[in-house]
């Protein structure tokens, strides 16, 4: 089970920065070596046009939705956009009905009315009245806790999804919602409670933490945003925090530099995910220089 691992708080990291999406967006720490600086990436191979993987954060602050004019430029050029997930209407119903409880199940009977309790008061403060709680697994109730209360919805990769179908551009995704939501959805029933009970007792020092890892986002500070990801791995079940970082990062990571290669090989792709898949050596950058691509920092 949890324990005393801050699962609430890896959890906020993962929901900013990895940017998956339904209703809102959907973090986990990673090994600190590797690039420390930059946001957007020319990846290039001989034989192909250059394509550019851009890192993202959930966020509709208007500093972050307002690209830079290096992002600007990256973005107009290419051919194509491929996101972590394609945000149509399919995948947002898919990604929704994930988050319920079936066969007549209820959130109270799962995790005790005092917990409920917490947690309904909490989600009222987001919009999301009880009789919609009720019914949420307990690690999508945990998911919804750990998010900034939205006011425009209008969320980076909201942003991007939205420009490249006005610009006519194919858009692609590197993982399905199914994939995404397996995450949460393949932890053991009691690992899911302890999330939630972690993120009731945590959601008061969310503004905080999100602040700090926004202004390290701004300053294209990626090793600031890995060491906030350290420090919320420093305590707790070590064993289970890695496996939940394994299955977050590691695992996704492969499988997004190999779905994403045929688009780079191709050349004249716009990569977005979320800023902390990266860095590291288990990292997208890494990884895909492994694969003999030349990756380099865009000023």
């Amino acid at each position: 089970m949890v324990g005393a691992v801050s699962f609430g708080r890896i959890l906020r990291l993962y929901l900013v920065c990895l940017g998956m999406l339904f209703s809102q967006t959907l973090n986990a720490a990673l090994p600190s070596s590797g690039p420390a600086h930059g946001l957007l990436w020319e990846i290039s191979s001989p034989g192909s046009s250059p394509s550019y993987l851009f890192g993202t954060i959930h966020s509709e602050d208007a500093g972050v939705i307002s690209l830079a004019p290096a992002v600007e430029r990256a973005f107009t050029r290419c051919r194509r956009v491929i996101l972590e997930v394609k945000l149509d209407t399919d995948a947002l119903v898919a990604g929704s009905t994930a988050m319920l409880l079936t066969e007549g199940r209820r959130l109270s009977e799962i995790v005790g009315k005092s917990l409920f309790e917490q947690a309904a008061a909490a989600l009222r403060t987001r919009g999301i009245p009880d009789a919609v709680t009720e019914h949420m697994k307990p690690w999508a109730a945990a998911t919804a806790l750990s998010m900034p209360v939205p006011e425009t919805g209008r969320v980076l990769d909201v942003v991007l999804f939205q420009r490249a179908q006005q610009a006519g551009k194919p858009l692609h995704g590197l993982e399905t919602i199914a994939e995404q939501l397996e995450v949460f959805d393949g932890l053991p029933l009691e690992d899911q409670v302890g999330l939630l009970r972690d993120a009731v007792e945590q959601v008061a020092g969310l503004d905080a933490m999100l602040d700090e890892l926004l202004a390290a986002y701004k300053r294209q500070d990626l090793a600031a945003m890995v060491a906030i990801n350290e420090a919320a791995m420093a305590t707790g079940d070590q064993r289970l925090a890695g496996e939940f970082q394994r299955r977050l990062i590691v695992d996704r990571n492969h499988r997004m530099a190999e779905r994403m290669e045929p688009w780079l090989q191709q050349g004249g792709a716009f990569v977005a995910v979320g800023a902390l898949h990266l860095p590291g050596e288990q990292g997208l950058l890494r990884l895909l220089e492994q694969r003999g691509y030349s990756v380099r920092a865009v000023k």
